[in-house]
């Protein structure tokens, strides 16, 4: 992987990740989307200069959307066993703090330790409003994407385009975020008036020593 440039390694990052999540290869807009490259003529060079490097393939035709695809050089850092997580923005376990839905990277891990279905990414923690229940602040949480949680779980939460890590408790119309630390109030918001969504349920955390 050294003769790749860092942005062409982000790239590479991006679509193996995609393609273990999704099953099928990103379109040229996924790609721009998610790492902010404005022009489609943009990505298709980078493209170019990976597939002329022998780590991405065509399926069909130059054009046709979805045809290029990892070559075997570039598919042997993702086996059977291991799961490519997206790192998707960071999420704050404090106040809610913005979580861009962009591409930041990814982590690689056994999948043996993740669960066995459903779509996950992955979210940098900022804060300590989780501490108690061993969240620690530069943690990569493991989140699988779904709209609803069950009382008790820790979910993340996006309020008013802000999002947070917090547990979840519904209390007739409104919606508890109680944070794991004895020396935070909760976040008590009113999904009829406030814009409040679940992102995903915390399946599993990574922290480096």
């Amino acid at each position: 992987m050294d003769d790749l440039s860092p942005r062409q390694r982000e790239i590479l990052d991006f679509i193996l990740a995609f393609m273990d999540q999704r099953g099928v290869a990103p379109t040229f807009r996924d790609i721009g989307l998610a790492l902010g490259i404005k022009s489609t003529n943009g990505v298709s060079d980078h493209l170019k200069a990976l597939e002329k490097k022998g780590y991405l393939e065509r399926a069909a035709g130059p054009g046709a959307p979805r045809s290029i695809i990892p070559s075997t050089r570039a598919a042997g850092r993702s086996d059977d066993l291991v799961a490519t997580v997206p790192v998707v923005g960071r999420i704050a376990a404090g106040q809610p703090l913005l979580a861009t839905e962009s591409f930041d990277g990814s982590v690689r891990i056994d999948r043996d330790l993740l669960p066995a279905s459903g779509e996950l990414f992955a979210l940098v923690v900022k804060g300590d409003s989780m501490i108690e229940d061993g969240i620690h602040d530069g943690d990569t949480l493991f989140v699988r994407k779904q709209p609803t949680a069950r009382d008790g779980e820790i979910a993340a939460v996006l309020v008013e385009e802000e999002a947070t890590v917090k547990r979840v408790f519904r209390e007739g119309a409104l919606l508890r975020l109680q944070p794991a630390n004895a020396s935070m109030d909760p976040i008590v918001v009113d999904p009829r008036r406030s814009d409040v969504s679940i992102l995903g349920v915390a399946v599993g955390l990574f922290r480096r020593m």
